[in-house]
């Protein structure tokens, strides 16, 4: 069984990095990328199909929600969770995510993982552990 694909979208490699790993250890196969133009070479070009993309909503430059207006158009099938450290950022968030926002940073990665484990359950693409 192929391992689900999670892309992490995140610019600051101290964050990026243990997350990744972590959820790596959760059975998750996962992709990084610094910011959003990467995002969007690994969901095109990338070595897996990606399942779900966690993004900082407040990412510089195209930012998180553009990201996410971009999946919904391009990848209606993989799932979305953006996150953020700011109220505002949040509550746009919920009109771009499935179940709307629910994550702030710094990042709980048991939280992550549990997020990413019920939207990919809906969808009938579990990693059980």
């Amino acid at each position: 069984m192929i391992e689900p694909c999670v892309l992490v979208v995140e610019a600051d490699i101290l964050i990026r990095h243990p997350l990744a790993e972590y959820l790596r250890a959760c059975g998750y196969t996962v992709l990084e990328a610094s910011n959003t133009a990467d995002a969007r070479k690994l969901l095109a070009e990338g070595p897996q199909a990606v399942d779900a993309v966690l993004a900082d909503a407040d990412a510089p430059a195209e930012g998180g929600f553009a990201l996410a207006a971009f999946i919904r158009a391009n990848h209606p099938d993989v799932q979305v969770i953006l996150a953020g450290s700011v109220a505002k950022a949040a509550a746009s968030a919920g009109e771009l995510c499935e179940q709307g926002p629910a994550l702030t940073k710094p990042y709980d990665h048991r939280l992550v993982h549990d997020r990413i484990r019920r939207l990919l359950a809906a969808r009938g693409r579990n990693n059980d552990q």
